[in-house]
């Protein structure tokens, strides 16, 4: 491996940016830094993934467009190099990513680990590393932002780095969380919520993120012999995605922070994970363009008529009326209604806990015999007609029967729906302001951005690729 010093590297990439254009350039900056090691001034190992270095490729590699050739470039082919590129610059990210874990997350002696009181329920064993590492390494990231200079010391050892903002995201404060930890936290978010897991997330590299979409497509025409062929044109349309803050905050006591300092990491990271996770899921399906879901509109109200399934009106708003009206029949009018392109292996089934346990598993287990067997299979993963079954607890359970008509969905959730990750969580560690300094406590603050944009979810006319279940007749 070369040791090389930061100005030299930036000649280096200049050189490379040069010689491959600004498609090429990302892949080949990480082919170039796995191979070196860069010093700083002092002459101290800096981490590859906190360089910013930027450089300019020749104006000839990468010619700018002009309005016409703008027009004339097809959206969806510029949306599949822009993917192409995403997932080209993601494999050189998982490969930096690997490399910092290895380092970050080296086992510590067991002699010098703090005490653990009654275990980790966040931080898991796994490819990535010891659990116990995970949250001390984490714990040490917090606690060097009040500057303790042991965890200081211990975090530049593991080649962890109080990363500030940059760009115009600095107002949010704190300090970006190093990618070995935000892939932690992004796996808890997708334990605790639907929304990360089932929505296809797209990275936001600007506060607006624009997606091409066709809105209409050609259409055939019957001609006779000599005659003119009618002419059809394709129509798109952008699907916009617009950067949400979201922040919470939390105190904790200064003695436990002394007394359960692995414990203390373990169930920050978990609490600002699943507040994050359960407010991203309340955005995707409750969101009705209030502040209170940061202007976003979600499933609930985006739903285009032919894309509601109605079961019939309940004699009652009971248990026992919504049991009367939710059949197998009622189900798979909801399979009917899904277009056979979203009938993937994307396509499963969105209910609350409660309603498919006491409605719709009790509904198919009375069809009974074979029956019961073929439609449920809850070895593994609940199940209903072979297709999964995904619970959100803010979807409408037995208790809201009354203010809601919606029970469920089913159909293909990443067609229907894109979530927009504008940046990674940021986390900012703080023991001076007024009302935790009086009380000797700790605060932490959390934020983090991003968008829900529910954009094919049908019309009048047309189921789009998610259908909703509806308990009453609305008309």
């Amino acid at each position: 491996m070369r040791i090389v010093t930061l100005a030299e590297v930036k000649k280096d990439l200049q050189n490379i940016a040069d010689q491959v254009g600004a498609k090429k350039f990302v892949k080949a900056k990480g082919l170039y830094l796995d191979k070196v090691m860069v010093t700083g001034e002092d002459g101290a190992p800096m981490n590859a993934e906190d360089l910013e270095v930027h450089v300019a490729p020749k104006m000839a590699e990468e010619p700018i467009m002009e309005d016409e050739e703008l027009k004339a470039a097809d959206p969806l082919e510029m949306e599949e190099e822009e993917k192409m590129e995403e997932e080209e610059e993601e494999e050189v990210k998982k490969t930096f990513r690997r490399q910092a874990r290895k380092k970050a997350f080296q086992p510590v002696p067991r002699a010098v680990r703090p005490k653990v009181w009654g275990g980790l329920k966040n931080f898991k064993n796994d490819s990535n590393g010891d659990a116990v590492d995970k949250a001390l390494a984490f714990g040490h990231w917090l606690n060097a932002q009040r500057g303790n200079r042991k965890s200081m010391n211990f975090i530049e050892s593991k080649g962890l780095h109080l990363k500030a903002h940059s760009e115009g995201i600095n107002s949010a404060g704190g300090f970006l969380v190093p990618e070995v930890f935000e892939t932690e936290l992004i796996s808890l978010r997708e334990e605790f919520g639907v929304a990360r897991q089932e929505c296809r997330v797209r990275p936001m590299t600007t506060d607006v993120h624009r997606i091409p979409r066709r809105a209409d497509t050609l259409t055939p025409y019957f001609v006779g012999e000599a005659s003119a062929i009618t002419e059809s044109t394709q129509s798109f349309e952008q699907v916009s995605l617009i950067a949400k803050k979201l922040a919470v905050l939390t105190t904790i006591s200064s003695e436990l922070d002394e007394d359960s300092f692995l414990n203390v990491a373990d169930d920050v990271a978990g609490e600002i994970a699943y507040a994050f996770a359960k407010r991203e899921d309340e955005c995707l399906f409750l969101g009705d363009g209030t502040s209170t879901y940061g202007g976003i509109n979600g499933l609930v109200g985006a739903m285009g008529s032919a894309s509601v399934v109605a079961t019939g009106e309940m004699g009652a708003d009971t248990l026992a009326g919504a049991q009367a009206v939710i059949t197998v029949e009622s189900l798979m009018r909801a399979m009917a209604a899904l277009p056979q392109y979203a009938d993937n292996k994307n396509a499963k089934w969105y209910f609350h806990k409660t309603v498919y346990h006491d409605l719709v598993q009790n509904r198919a287990l009375n069809a009974g015999g074979v029956t019961s067997t073929e439609i449920l299979n809850d070895k593994v993963v609940p199940q209903l007609f072979g297709y999964p079954v995904v619970f959100s607890q803010v979807l409408p359970n037995l208790s809201t029967l009354t203010d809601t008509l919606r029970i469920g969905y089913f159909g293909d959730m990443s067609s229907a729906v894109s979530f927009g990750d504008r940046r990674s969580t940021s986390i900012q560690v703080s023991d001076q302001a007024m009302d935790v300094f009086e009380q000797d406590e700790i605060a932490v603050r959390g934020t983090e951005r991003f968008d829900i944009n529910c954009h094919d979810t049908g019309s009048s006319t047309e189921a789009g690729p998610l259908v909703a279940l509806n308990l009453l007749n609305a008309s």
